[in-house]
């Protein structure tokens, strides 16, 4: 066997090694950013109706009255399972425009969503479905107990002239649920 044989055999390891730590690395720093994230607020530039939720894998299990909930022309509550997946809860929120979902929905999506989520009907502004907007959460102690209840929704998106509160157990799990949503009513968004 000639030298240079067993030197490139020697630097193969060394090489592969090196090729190992800088996938690592790459993946480590290569994770989800906020700029990956689905746009919490975004405008595709047409207005989306309900008759094209129901044309989606959507399904709604209730639509909600709109009293307190100023400037909103339809309310619904159901699931979206996508590719034979877990059902992911939504509430979704009509206006005339993006406009109005951002002047008047913002501020009752974020107390319907998130950590600080509004929970008892008693203290929210727009009362209707608020039992939907809440999860048993926390394993308890023994047997299966619970330890309390928290939001469903992790967060909110506005998307054209529609607010959707998606189900996630935080921030950026919700927001990529209502991206999957969004692709479901203006596909290639």
């Amino acid at each position: 066997m000639t030298h240079q044989m067993t030197s490139r055999r020697r630097s193969l390891p060394i090489l592969v090694s090196g090729l190992v730590l800088l996938l690592i690395t790459a993946g480590a720093c290569g994770g989800t950013s906020e700029d990956d994230l689905f746009p919490q607020i975004s405008d595709p530039g047409q207005t989306v109706t309900v008759e094209m939720l129901q044309s989606t894998p959507f399904k709604q299990s209730k639509e909600y009255a709109l009293e307190g909930l100023p400037g909103a022309t339809y309310v619904g509550y159901g699931f979206l399972r996508v590719g034979g997946g877990d059902p992911y809860g939504y509430e979704v929120r009509f206006y005339e425009s993006h406009q109005q979902a951002v002047e008047l929905g913002t501020a009752l999506a974020i107390e319907g969503s998130g950590k600080n989520a509004i929970l008892d009907a008693d203290e929210a502004n727009y009362k209707e479905g608020v039992t939907n907007r809440r999860v048993i959460i926390g394993s308890g102690v023994g047997g299966g107990a619970r330890s309390g209840i928290g939001p469903r929704f992790g967060s909110y998106v506005i998307f054209g002239n529609i607010v959707m509160l998606c189900e996630g157990s935080d921030e950026a799990q919700s927001i990529e649920r209502c991206g999957l949503l969004a692709n479901e009513l203006i596909p290639n968004e």
